[in-house]
């Protein structure tokens, strides 16, 4: 693990145990010398983390740790789930028109290019959130529907809801292995979806963009790993029985 991706790891874990509590300033002095660095692997630490959600910036006065619920990220994620959702069926019904489906055939292409070599360096991975922004936001376009887009971009603010909220520096073999099988997945989904979009269907085209909000929850447990990530089992035994989002957050998930 180098040194950037151990800062990433380390700051996000203290987020996540509540060491670094919600609406604390994250000031870059202080955790540079308190983790033995210096101030820009810091810096572009808390970028990372800023750009999962885990941060929020307050212009000249800095980062924050932004406050926030584990329950408000399983509601977030089923409120992309259901705008998205929406979205695909406007675009499936209407039809889509060049520009939108040529972008998302770019996008499909490029993924599918990143994850031919069978794993992800650092820079494939952000390669792949600007993708998997690029896939959501064309299809979001597409559908203009303003109060979905404004609605999205207000819950995008919550930690992992927004489609690029992809963990960058991870740790382990193991859990690179496991990130590279969710990407996977994503691919898929998305190739499955366009071809809902191409053929008009539109109830499968927004039954399969709230299927894939699924894998948001995922991505939120392999970042948090075994210990945070239990509180949001519930949700993981919903979905593999073929229950919904709304019935693990019914379960009683820990806010």
């Amino acid at each position: 693990m180098s040194q950037q991706e151990a800062i990433v790891h380390r700051l996000r874990e203290l987020i996540l145990n509540g060491t670094l509590g919600p609406g604390q300033r994250l000031i870059e002095t202080s955790l540079a010398q308190a983790l033995g660095v210096s101030r820009t692997p810091v810096r572009r630490a808390i970028q990372i983390l800023e750009n999962e959600g885990l941060a929020i910036s307050h212009g000249a006065r800095g980062y924050a740790v932004r406050e926030f619920s584990y329950r408000d990220m399983l509601h977030a994620i089923e409120v992309r789930g259901a705008l998205e959702g929406l979205a695909a069926r406007t675009v499936a019904a209407r039809g889509m028109d060049a520009a939108t489906r040529q972008c998302l055939e770019a996008s499909l292409e490029a993924g599918r290019a990143l994850l031919a070599k069978g794993y992800l360096t650092q820079s494939d991975r952000q390669a792949f959130a600007e993708l998997n922004t690029g896939f959501h936001d064309a299809l979001v376009g597409a559908a203009g529907i303003k109060a979905v887009s404004n609605a999205l971009a207000i819950n995008d603010h919550l930690p992992f809801a927004s489609a690029g909220a992809i963990a960058i520096d991870i740790d382990g073999a193991d859990t690179r292995q496991r990130q590279f099988d969710l990407l996977s997945q994503a691919q898929s989904q998305h190739l499955n979806l366009y071809q809902a979009l191409v053929a008009g269907q539109a109830a499968r085209a927004e039954a399969l963009m709230r299927e894939h909000a699924y894998l948001a929850v995922e991505n939120v447990r392999l970042v948090m790993g075994s210990g945070e990530a239990a509180m949001l089992e519930p949700l993981a035994n919903a979905n593999g029985r073929g229950g919904s989002l709304r019935e693990a957050l019914d379960g009683g998930v820990a806010a």
